[in-house]
């Protein structure tokens, strides 16, 4: 056991939580010290939970639009550093603005998945990552 314990394990990336994009709210006229025109999806967290330092999965129909980090993440005007399931939330993708009602966003993690020891039936041991 004690190879399996020092071994570094691999990274996976894991589905943390999911929201349906329910409205789309534009920020207009901004000044210049706080940047051009940005677009906000309004969401609801209906799996899992969503944290702002996570990597977040943009699906349209199934199928993967875009993936990038979290720019801001908001409830009720407040800025959060996660959102829970059920909660509604404000939600901005780095350098992504193409949002649509009806789209979900995933929230994705890095977990490190530590190898472990597999015996077969013939008595023979390996080690899986």
């Amino acid at each position: 056991m004690y190879i399996v314990d020092k071994a570094p394990g691999t990274f996976e990336t894991k589905v943390a939580g999911e929201a349906e994009v329910l409205s789309i709210f534009e920020l207009k006229g901004r000044s210049k010290s706080k940047g051009p025109d940005i677009k906000i999806a309004g969401c609801r967290v209906v799996d899992g939970h969503f944290i702002k330092s996570s990597t977040m999965r943009l699906l349209r129909s199934g199928e993967i639009v875009f993936e990038g980090s979290c720019a801001s993440l908001k409830r009720e005007k407040q800025d959060v550093e996660a959102v829970s399931k059920g909660n509604e939330c404000g939600l901005v993708i780095q350098d992504y603005d193409d949002f649509q009602v009806g789209d979900i966003v995933q929230c994705l993690e890095q977990v490190i998945k530590k190898p472990k020891f597999v015996s077969t039936v013939g008595g023979a041991v390996r080690i899986e990552c």
